[in-house]
């Protein structure tokens, strides 16, 4: 059947009585229709007119008055803080290293070389002072005799203080003279009033003689025959000395002070020629009695 060109017209062989419904309906599809095409028809060309629409030139942003916290940072602010306390950095960094140097240099120049050691050598229980250290070489330890030693002749000695004479329990007299303290009798002794510190014994040789040990009793070595007082527990004890060589080297030797270590006390020392021997009191013991004395001193020369 065929249909309708426009919405007045009807199907010829259309029932009367369907003909009027058949007219709304078709015009209505009719200009329903021509609605969606005109609307296509336009937006087709909105496009057209969009594609060839020149753009215009975009606008630099407007920059707010005051940045907000959010907004991206100036990639350049961002490295200028650290760059800045690194630079910092490294100048306290010099600074500190220039000052280094200068003060290890000052230290190095005054207190470095006069805190060095002067004792080069230790042998037993005393230690060796050599006169004349090379100051490009380190200090050296010198080997204390170890070979056989026989008594030193000695010819003289002196002291630099003297207690005056005295008397035993039996009213005998007794002396203190330097010379008691290498006559071989320990009940008689050299004696000093007070400590002894700084007083000094010089015991003469002979002639100059190659020894390896040297030693002393640090005290009175004598019991009162009448009375039984030990006069060693009752003067001062001698506990360091330092003996000194006419070479210029010396030892110092540390001794047991206790009041019942009566006995010689030595010390082995590296092989030194002398003619004279030097006896320095570096502290003492105190006793009851506040004197101080030597009842022996060895002086040992080198043997075969």
């Amino acid at each position: 059947m065929p249909g309708p060109d426009k919405p007045g017209d009807t199907p010829p062989d259309l029932p009367p009585d369907y003909a009027e419904a058949y007219r709304r309906g078709f015009q209505r599809a009719y200009e329903q229709g021509a609605g969606e095409e005109q609307a296509e028809q336009t937006t087709r060309l909105d496009s057209l007119d969009s594609a060839v629409k020149p753009v215009p030139p975009s606008q630099p942003p407007v920059r707010p008055a005051h940045r907000q916290p959010d907004e991206e940072q100036d990639p350049r602010r961002n490295f200028l803080a650290p760059a800045v306390l690194v630079g910092l950095t490294l100048l306290l960094l010099l600074s500190a290293y220039g000052l280094g140097r200068v003060f290890s240099s000052g230290v190095s120049s005054s207190d470095v070389a006069s805190s060095e050691p002067d004792v080069l050598a230790s042998s037993d229980d005393g230690t060796y002072d050599d006169p004349k250290p090379k100051k490009s070489d380190a200090p050296k330890q010198k080997k204390a005799y170890g070979g056989r030693v026989d008594s030193a002749a000695i010819g003289g000695a002196s002291a630099s203080c003297q207690s005056a004479s005295s008397v035993d329990a039996a009213g005998n007299a007794v002396t203190y003279e330097p010379a008691q303290i290498y006559d071989g009798d320990t009940s008689t002794a050299w004696r000093c009033d007070g400590n002894g510190v700084g007083e000094r014994i010089t015991i003469e040789l002979p002639e100059e003689t190659a020894i390896g040990e040297v030693g002393l009793v640090p005290g009175y070595a004598k019991t009162d025959p009448r009375s039984g007082v030990d006069r060693y527990a009752e003067n001062n004890r001698i506990t360091k000395v330092r003996w000194l060589f006419s070479d210029g080297s010396s030892v110092t030797q540390r001794l047991d002070g206790s009041a019942d270590m009566r006995d010689l006390q030595t010390v082995r020392i590296p092989k030194v020629v002398t003619d004279q021997v030097v006896i320095e009191i570096l502290s003492s013991t105190r006793g009851p009695r506040n004197t101080v004395a030597i009842s022996d001193v060895r002086i040992g020369a080198f043997s075969g």
